[in-house]
């Protein structure tokens, strides 16, 4: 019976990761830090996904007009943003994330894609940390403090892309 327990929560973990989509950061080939994923939506149109990537961005942020960098009608969003106390605590202080995502869209598609991705202090100066410093030689540095943000920073990316799953498909709706 124990043998069956443990073989039937193994088997429901795996169905569970594999059910998401992950952002996994790695350096990529100019050595910067970036993750990516692509989700598939069956039964949405480029006009569809575009529209509801819109309305996730006014709801996430509070100003749509400085977030928003770039867009093309249909088929493509840049946005930069800053997720507070995403990282740390590391000696004792919390940072932010800083991001750039873009959020490319076909039909039934949308690519995301996370780069541009800082440290940042809370507190005047704002200082900004590249992230690249986790690596080293295109490997992930092996010291506790480093996994641990580098566990942060993709936790981080996967809950903003489920944000905007989540409002694309209409799931997690509050009908109040």
């Amino acid at each position: 019976m124990k043998t069956f327990v443990i073989l039937f929560l193994l088997c429901f973990n795996s169905i569970t990761i594999l059910g998401q989509q992950t952002v996994v950061t790695e350096i990529d080939d100019n050595g910067k830090l970036a993750g990516q994923s692509v989700i598939e939506f069956e039964d949405k149109s480029a006009e569809d996904i575009y529209n509801k990537a819109e309305e996730w961005i006014a709801f996430t942020f509070m100003n749509t007009e400085s977030v928003t960098q770039s867009k093309v009608e249909n088929k493509m969003l840049r946005l930069k943003g800053i997720s507070k106390s995403a990282l740390g605590p590391f000696m004792g202080f919390e940072f932010d994330l800083s991001y750039q995502i873009q959020l490319d869209i076909k039909e039934g598609k949308l690519r995301f894609t996370a780069n541009e991705l800082n440290q940042v202090s809370q507190a005047p100066p704002y200082t900004k940390t590249s992230l690249e410093l986790l690596f080293k030689k295109g490997k992930l540095k092996q010291k506790k403090g480093f996994i641990k943000m580098k566990s942060q920073i993709d936790e981080t990316l996967t809950q903003i892309q489920e944000s905007l799953i989540s409002q694309i498909t209409g799931k997690g709706k509050d009908d109040w």
